[in-house]
């Protein structure tokens, strides 16, 4: 624990097989991760029980690379932490998505891979996929999400005849 102030900062972290096997299917199995398959890195799960917030909003999930001087005790080359007490209301569909946001942060180029901001195509992407509050709703599925978009393209596509 950290003291800042009054309050107190608690930011336990620890490896998570079930993040790490979603992660791992993920990279095996999406397009756009397509370029981190045999790429030369290696990423962490991390689950967390801290609960941060940036910029006055609470902080799902976030990627990070590892300083050379912290490998020896995180034999990695990036995190993927998610903050549970943020996701507790989130199905596995839900934090798989997360997963995927947090992966699109790592880019490859050859041997070289580095985080790097979301662009646009990487928030069409998800938002196309799964929808604006693909987060919020607690019932939703995967399969409920990519079904509600195809009805509401549909939706579309019948207003625009």
């Amino acid at each position: 624990m950290v003291e800042r102030g009054e309050q107190i900062v608690s930011d336990i972290r620890r490896l998570s097989e079930l993040y790490a096997a979603i992660g791992q299917e993920l990279i095996d199995t999406e397009e756009s991760l397509a370029p981190l398959r045999g790429a030369p890195v290696t990423i962490a799960y991390l689950a967390s029980e801290g609960d941060p917030k940036a910029a006055g909003k609470t902080v799902q999930g976030k990627c990070e690379k590892i300083a050379d001087k912290y490998k020896w005790g995180i034999p990695a080359d990036f995190t993927i932490t998610l903050f549970e007490p943020n996701i507790e209301y989130m199905t596995e569909d839900q934090i798989r998505i997360l997963i995927f946001h947090e992966l699109l942060h790592l880019q490859v180029d050859g041997d070289d891979v580095r985080i790097v901001g979301h662009d646009l195509e990487d928030f069409k992407e998800i938002i196309d996929r799964f929808g604006t509050e693909w987060n919020y709703d607690r019932q939703m599925t995967l399969q409920d999400y990519e079904v509600e978009h195809e009805r509401k393209e549909d939706e579309l596509e019948a207003n625009s005849d």
